[in-house]
This record gives C-alpha cells, sequence and structure tokens, in this order.
C-alpha cells in the first residue's frame, strides 16, 4: 500500500471545522474525506482532538453531537485499556511514569553491583574498583 506524500500546510481553524463538520454528518470515512481534501493522513484524527465538541463551532445537531461524543468516550475506554496515551498530558505522564521506572531499576542495578564490590573485597580481599587517577 503506498504512502501519499503531502506537504505539511498549516490549515485555517474555520476550514478545520468545516471539514470536522462534513466528516461528522457525512458516512464517508476518515481516510475518504482526508483524501478528498488531500489532507495527510491522520489530519483528521489529530483535528478531532484540538476542538472539543460544542455547538458554538460546530453547529450540528444535538442527536449527531451526542453520538460523536459516545464514540469518542468508546475510543477513549478502549485506549486507557490497551495503555494508549489520549492527550499530551496523558503522554507526558506515562513518561514520567517509564522514567522513574527505569530510574528505580538503575539505582537497584547500582546497589546491586556495590554489594557484589563490598563482598568481593571482604571475602576474596580483591578490591575490584578502578583506581582513581593515571598512573605516567
Amino acid at each position: 500500500m503506498g504512502t501519499r506524500n503531502v506537504p505539511h500546510r498549516k490549515f485555517s481553524v474555520d476550514f478545520k471545522l468545516r471539514v470536522l463538520s462534513e466528516y461528522y454528518q457525512s458516512a464517508e470515512s476518515r481516510s475518504f474525506t482526508e483524501q478528498k481534501y488531500n489532507l495527510a493522513k491522520g489530519a483528521l484524527y489529530y483535528w478531532e482532538k484540538e476542538f472539543v465538541l460544542n455547538e458554538k463551532e460546530l453547529p450540528l445537531s444535538s442527536e449527531l453531537l451526542e453520538k460523536i461524543s459516545l464514540m469518542r468516550k468508546e475510543r477513549l475506554a478502549k485506549h486507557q485499556r490497551e495503555g494508549i496515551p489520549q492527550s499530551k498530558e496523558e503522554e507526558l505522564a506515562a513518561e514520567i511514569a517509564r522514567l522513574r521506572k527505569a530510574l528505580e531499576y538503575s539505582e537497584l542495578r547500582n546497589e546491586a553491583l556495590n554489594e557484589v564490590l563490598r563482598i568481593g573485597r571482604e571475602e576474596y580481599g580483591i578490591d575490584l574498583l578502578k583506581k582513581a587517577g593515571a598512573k605516567q
């Protein structure tokens, strides 16, 4: 399957809202709408995340707004079950958690290596640490 090479372009808020409104009101798929407007793959997904649904920005029927919000809630629940972060804040929180776990692992590894050095020094009389400074 070939990929479309669409250059990075900036779109006005009005254009984004008009395309999103048409996407919601039609039965077309997300990828079809992106191809129709020559948008990059995933552009509509990011625009959906960017704009919160409200009646002022998107003139949609209340029934359609309810249907869309239900679909978003289901997608959010699915992503949370799979552990996929949704928003930028959740991505940053996941990155912080990952880094804290890596730091904890590194500290435990460092403690274990220091214990091996201590045991080697006490039981075998071997100092495995490098000597400080270079001999000339």
